[in-house]
């Protein structure tokens, strides 16, 4: 007989007592770790901190450092995404103008038309998409409005559950 962790759930069971690896939906693969970008919205929420075009570069600092994100996608008045602007940006333009950069607008430096993702977008995609495009933030749509951000930190998370889930489907086939 194996271990009763690697038994199936029974009749006399209670829901509670069940860790992911024992539910049949688990063990079949169907809600595996996040397979989607819905998946990682879910789990980290929907906030998007954005910035308007003309706001300043300074404001668009003091907003970073306070929310303590990387990036801000710049929204037009319909919510849709025309820029992103991230520390790198401010960085290079602040070596490479001056500090007279801060009193500009933000569209100024702003990466325009950003690369988006949508919901139902696989997350190997997108990370294959960051790292070759060589950015760590990527706007979500759902039916052209922003819906969310995914950033570089929740790609790697998602996908340590991914390799922690394989780990343990192997070990799960090794047991029986």
């Amino acid at each position: 007989m194996a271990p009763f962790s690697y038994q199936g759930p029974m009749e006399q069971d209670e829901t509670k007592k069940h860790t992911h690896s024992q539910t049949e939906e688990w063990s079949l693969g169907m809600n595996a770790p996040g397979l989607t970008v819905e998946s990682i919205i879910g789990h980290k929420g929907d906030d998007v901190y954005t910035s308007a075009p003309g706001q300043t570069v300074k404001d668009v600092v003091g907003d970073l450092a306070r929310l303590r994100v990387g990036a801000l996608v710049v929204v037009n008045p319909e919510n849709e995404p025309v820029g992103i602007v991230s520390e790198r940006d401010i960085v290079h333009k602040l070596d490479t103008v001056g500090v007279e950069v801060l009193n500009g607008p933000v569209e100024a430096i702003m990466t325009p038309d950003p690369v988006t993702c949508t919901l139902d977008m696989k997350v190997e995609e997108v990370m294959k998409t960051m790292n070759a495009r060589r950015f760590r933030h990527m706007p979500v749509l759902k039916d052209g409005k922003l819906c969310g951000v995914v950033s570089i930190g929740d790609v790697v998370r998602h996908r340590m559950q991914e390799i922690e889930y394989e780990s343990l489907k192997i070990k799960q086939a090794i047991v029986g």
